[in-house]
């Protein structure tokens, strides 16, 4: 049996709204906690590098096989 469910446009502005099973969401929310702090680790690598506060002793991408 489908059931419906109305919402009305004032609760969501006008925007669209999407419905995801819990399970679904909750991973979502992992998978985004961990892109978020990679990409603030690479921020803060890039940073560093920049002010020469790393060292660097390959001197091509074969080395490091």
């Amino acid at each position: 049996m489908a059931v419906t469910v109305t919402i009305p446009k004032k609760m969501t502005n006008g925007d669209e709204l999407i419905v995801v099973r819990r399970k679904e969401y909750e991973q979502l929310q992992r998978q985004l906690y961990e892109v978020r702090d990679a990409m603030a680790k690479i921020r803060r690598g890039e940073k560093e590098f920049r002010g020469g506060k790393t060292r660097i002793t390959v001197k091509s991408l074969t080395e490091i096989k």
